[in-house]
């Protein structure tokens, strides 16, 4: 009993550490909502999706599904694919619940409130560098048991790699995430500099560094990190590859310790290479919400949803690889699904995981939200994906995709990462503040010892 109660404590300490991480656009990709008050309630506020599909009566299985919503567009897709596995399955009925992404911590309370009141779904919506943390405190369940290799083996290498927690699956999502380097044609131009195509053109620290100060003048910086959106995990997102392309880490690979490895030689001179961005003035810590956009940046590292919102500006932009040191590396992971230790009727929870993220899902839920999809043959299917500037995403989806660390510590890992960078975006003394965050993270990974 009180190794359940600290399990079930370690979750909620995840929940409200994921709710206090940063801005709402950067959710599951770069990930959780800004801060919002936490309750454990055991009322959970979540809505019921409005199908056309209603249960017979006949169905041997009853299924309660929850959605993590983001936008309209998104969410229609979801009801489209339910209807049709409710057509398709004369034996299963999914019901499901939608819970608005609010930009604060309405996810995680009702997940809390769950948790507490003992009435999870069947299958919820999970955000992928959480998965461990669910796993290790016996909320959701492996499904190894009901996915065969050859099922396995139609997703992007990433997207099993966020799901895997001691070498056992958990989680199947439908969308991928990455981060690219955006760029203002017309400035690019105007300064006559070539941009990347492809990984193999990808810029390097160095050039980075040296074009970003090329296009900085009074007026407008070279590029935009979307500080912005919070000291949270879009900061471990979009950072983290800095220091695998330096052959640095966040943790061990036995995720035993981060002693040597947060705070590794190749770890610090990443996050000092944040420092001199910052110093050089090249990128500021307080960008307005569209400076890339408008035209105030000429470079900016930014997720899928960049893409988007420089389209709906009119905006002449391009996409380029992330810039490398020594290896070529993006970071990956998204909103994922997962069956809980709730359900009694796990085989057929996870087929309706595998229907919410096949080719056609992958397509349609790709289509509403911009994201990339987690099935290769998706990558093929859809022709944007084959020519500039997305192919530049596909590529590094496919080809250098990095998950972040699977460890049950990983929300304290998060911000400890977090709290890095942003220090070295202060120019404050970068290995003295790393070593501060070694220590709480080590403090953190005793709870989880045998």
């Amino acid at each position: 009993m009180k190794k359940l109660s600290l399990l079930l404590a370690g979750v909620l300490v995840v929940l409200m550490l994921a709710a206090c991480s940063s801005d709402s656009n950067a959710n599951s990709e770069g990930e959780s909502g800004s801060s919002g008050e936490n309750t454990t309630s055991d009322t959970v506020e979540t809505g019921s999706v409005e199908t056309s599909v209603e249960a017979t009566g006949d169905e041997e299985v009853m299924l309660d599904f929850w959605i993590h919503q983001t936008g309209e567009d998104e969410t229609n897709a979801y009801i489209e694919l339910i209807d049709a596995f409710n057509k398709e399955h004369e034996d299963i009925h999914v019901n499901a619940e939608v819970i608005i992404d609010d930009g604060a911590s309405a996810y995680s309370d009702s997940i809390n409130a769950a948790l507490v009141a003992g009435n999870l779904p069947d299958v919820m919506a999970v955000d992928g560098p959480y998965v461990s943390s669910f796993a290790e405190a016996g909320v959701i369940q492996p499904i190894d048991e009901y996915i065969d290799e050859e099922t396995k083996s139609q997703y992007v290498d990433s997207i099993i790699q966020q799901g895997t927690y001691n070498d056992q699956l958990y989680s199947l999502g439908a969308m991928e995430a990455s981060v690219m380097l955006y760029y203002n044609k017309d400035l690019l131009d105007e300064a006559g500099i070539e941009p990347a195509d492809s990984i193999e053109e990808a810029w390097t620290w160095d050039e980075l560094m040296e074009n970003s100060k090329k296009m900085t003048t009074e007026d407008r910086y070279g590029l935009n990190l979307f500080m912005n959106y919070g000291v949270g995990e879009w900061l471990t997102f979009m950072g983290a590859p800095l220091a695998w392309s330096n052959g640095g880490a966040l943790i061990s690979e036995d995720g035993t310790t981060v002693d040597g490895y947060l705070n590794s030689p190749e770890t610090i001179e990443a996050l000092n290479y944040v420092k001199e961005l910052f110093a050089e003035g090249v990128v500021t810590d307080s960008p307005g919400e569209m400076q890339f956009e408008e035209g105030n940046a000429a470079l900016a590292l930014g997720g899928p949803w960049i893409a988007v919102s420089a389209e709906d500006a009119g905006l002449n932009w391009g996409m380029m690889p992330y810039p490398y040191k020594d290896e070529k590396v993006s970071p990956s992971g998204s909103m994922a699904y997962a069956v809980t230790n709730n359900t009694e009727n796990p085989e057929a929870a996870v087929e309706l995981m595998k229907w919410m993220t096949n080719e056609e899902a992958t397509i349609k839920i790709s289509k509403a939200t911009g994201m990339p999809p987690a099935q290769k043959s998706a990558f093929e299917t859809m022709e944007k994906f084959n020519e500039l500037p997305w192919s530049v995403m596909k590529e590094q989806v496919i080809q250098t995709a990095h998950a972040r660390p699977s460890t049950p510590a990983y929300p304290v890992l998060t911000d400890a990462f977090a709290q890095s960078f942003h220090a070295a975006a202060l120019g404050e003394d970068v290995e003295s503040v790393v070593e501060q965050q070694v220590q709480r993270v080590e403090r953190e990974l005793k709870r989880f010892e045998e």
